[in-house]
């Protein structure tokens, strides 16, 4: 069928005058691999999952010509040759000599691509990060990734859009092959369910729930209230729903924790003052005490003491003075007065609504907590009686961070990464920090960033000690999929840096899940909640991570555990039966997550020696500030890092 195409030609082109415009941090680039320096082979530039190339409409010989995604055909028009202007690179076209452009040098997102005039303006040059199974283009002028319109329809123009990691802005540049770490992803496994908030139980299982509906929520205060459920079981990928009604509690955005003896403890959200109790032995939920202060996207997390604390949640209630208090087992919930929200509050544009949401809590010793975000701005709260604050500095250089979550990966180390100054219609950053715990000591470390700014990602620590950061968004925009990153990154606590892993297949933001499972895989689902909205994500995906997998992708061999005691007291060592050869421990603890927050989850190595009988000997640390009483996943790793399924140990 013939193409008729009209040229575009933009008036008033100047490129060559726009030579200052910022340069995009390059992690990965043409030059990295072995022979690609200067100039290339010419070949075609391929949209990845797809038969449509890079090219230019009609075979155009002129500037201003548009660029677009057609079906590959060998055309010298589809033949590009990537050459070095520096650092990134310059794309000519084969047919007419003229350079892939950005037109006018524009830095919005939609800006049009044509070909121009080379002229060695930096909308010309393009430096080449790896995602998924391919490489983003990224235009040097503006930060931003040449995008098509479709994976299966050819002709509509390229533009520049907002970096996401997606198919539609995923290139195989000819000769360039992808090295990024082997990594997998299931298809996506249906639920009944939107699965804003997940925990993990004590027999494998993972509990989901959503609110007074299975695709949507009701606004403000619900009571009585209900909350549809469901059980997720990760081997046979089966769940199965239940309508909770008997606590008269709607637990659509509540805070989380799991407590000492397995059951999850989930506090205000729509039925802003009750509180809930799971218990995976029963099946069954019971009603909690009610709190003091009606609150819902409050901080919580389960202290060393066995107490549950938390602060904020003015997303439901009266708006502020949503003050610290404490639940002691038997005696209810105490006011901690002095714990004011006023110290964990961001500069959020929709002020105390937003600005006391979510706090980033971390148990420590005593029965006291670290508040590291998402506020700037950093403490230490005693939860003992009427409380106490002291003040531990500002998280380096990093800004506010709503939406952004931590992890505490080793012993006092916490990753915080990305978030957004203002909850919504806020653009994401990048940002990662090292905040380090010693001795009642907070100092922070600037990192180098992650590849894909994002808000409502959800972070998830190995037993190796790496992080997992998934989906997100580069805009903060609740119930939209709009600028969604679906590649996920792995931070590496050695390097300190973060590597692209293989994308999954559907957006998580806003009211997504991230979860460790016990066999060592991590579990991304959810997203939406909005009715009938395009964005209701009713379903899972399973991440294998690269210590999973062998280099070329095949199933890594794994060290096994064939005993372990089902509890284990601080300050004591236990015997555990496993493969021979194993290098390291870890205690992984069951943790929950709701809100791209989850201040349940830390990583615990443990030393150990081998026993006469070739046994292993874990010391497990006497601090229950290090230790937090609870349910453990306990690993085992063999010396290529590879973890063993994990046994359920108790720390009472």
């Amino acid at each position: 069928m013939a193409r008729i195409h009209s040229a575009r030609i933009a008036a008033g082109l100047f490129e060559n005058s726009v030579k200052s415009l910022f340069l995009i941090a390059l992690t990965w680039t043409l030059a990295a691999y072995s022979g690609f320096a200067g100039a290339q082979t010419p070949g075609p530039v391929t949209l990845s999952g797809s038969s449509l190339c890079l090219d230019v409409n009609s075979q155009s010989l002129s500037p201003g010509a548009m660029v677009d995604a057609w079906t590959c055909n060998g055309g010298s028009n589809q033949i590009w040759q990537p050459t070095a202007t520096g650092t990134p690179y310059k794309f000519v076209s084969q047919n007419s000599g003229l350079c892939l452009d950005v037109s006018g040098a524009s830095t919005a997102a939609g800006a049009p691509v044509i070909q121009w005039t080379c002229n060695g303006g930096a909308n010309q040059a393009y430096s080449i990060k790896a995602q998924g199974n391919g490489y983003a283009l990224v235009a040097s002028h503006s930060g931003m990734c040449l995008a098509a319109a479709s994976l299966t329809t050819p002709g509509p123009q390229i533009l520049q859009q907002v970096c996401n990691g997606s198919a539609l802005q995923t290139w195989q540049v000819a000769g360039l092959k992808v090295t990024a770490l082997p990594s997998k992803w299931t298809a996506p496994i249906k639920l009944p369910i939107v699965p804003v908030a997940a925990a993990n139980l004590t027999d494998g299982t993972v509990l989901f729930w959503s609110a007074d509906s299975a695709l949507n929520f009701t606004a403000g205060e619900v009571t009585p209230g209900k909350t549809y459920t469901a059980i997720f079981n990760p081997t046979t990928q089966s769940s199965k729903q239940v309508i909770e009604t008997n606590t008269g509690h709607d637990m659509f955005c509540p805070g989380i924790v799991n407590l000492p003896d397995g059951r999850i403890y989930v506090t205000g959200g729509s039925s802003s003052d009750l509180t809930s109790l799971y218990s995976t032995s029963t099946a069954k939920w019971a009603a909690g005490d009610k709190m003091n202060i009606p609150r819902a996207y409050q901080g919580s997390v389960t202290l060393s003491n066995g107490n549950v604390f938390l602060v904020g949640g003015s997303w439901n209630g009266p708006l502020g003075g949503k003050t610290g208090e404490t639940w002691i087992p038997g005696s209810g919930w105490q006011l901690n007065g002095a714990i004011t929200d006023n110290y964990i509050l961001t500069n959020d544009a929709g002020g105390i609504f937003r600005a006391d949401n979510h706090a980033w809590l971390f148990a420590v010793s005593n029965g006291q907590v670290f508040h590291a975000g998402p506020s700037q701005a950093m403490h230490w709260f005693d939860t003992s009686g009427n409380g106490n604050v002291t003040a531990a500095g500002v998280r380096g250089s990093d800004s506010d961070a709503m939406n952004g979550n931590a992890v505490m990966y080793d012993i006092g180390k916490i990753l915080a990464v990305g978030g957004a100054p203002s909850y919504d219609s806020s653009n994401a950053t990048s940002n990662a920090t090292l905040i380090t715990l010693n001795n009642g000591t907070a100092t922070t470390q600037t990192l180098p960033s992650m590849s894909y700014q994002r808000a409502f990602s959800n972070s998830v620590v190995l037993p190796n000690g790496q992080v997992v950061v998934m989906g997100g968004q580069t805009f903060a925009q609740p119930f939209s999929d709009d600028t969604a990153v679906l590649t996920p990154e792995l931070w590496d606590p050695v390097k300190m840096t973060f590597t692209p892993l293989n994308p999954q297949a559907v957006p998580r933001n806003y009211h997504s899940i991230g979860l460790l499972l016990p066999d060592g895989r991590v579990l991304s689902g959810g997203g939406g909640l909005c009715g009938s909205c395009s964005t209701n994500h009713t379903n899972v995906e399973i991440l294998t991570p690269p210590y999973l997998l062998n280099a070329n992708g095949t199933a890594a061999t794994r060290p096994t555990i064939s005993s372990a005691p089902a509890t284990a007291q601080l300050g004591t060592s236990i015997a555990v039966s496993a493969s021979s050869g194993i290098q390291a421990f870890a205690l992984m603890r069951m943790s929950s997550v709701t809100h791209s927050v989850n201040n349940e989850q830390r990583r615990i190595p443990l030393s150990f020696t081998v026993g006469t009988g070739g046994e292993y000997l874990l010391a497990i640390p006497s601090d229950p500030g290090v230790v937090i009483p609870g349910y453990y996943m306990l690993f085992a790793l063999n010396a290529s890092g590879v973890p063993s399924v994990s046994r359920m140990v108790q720390i009472p």
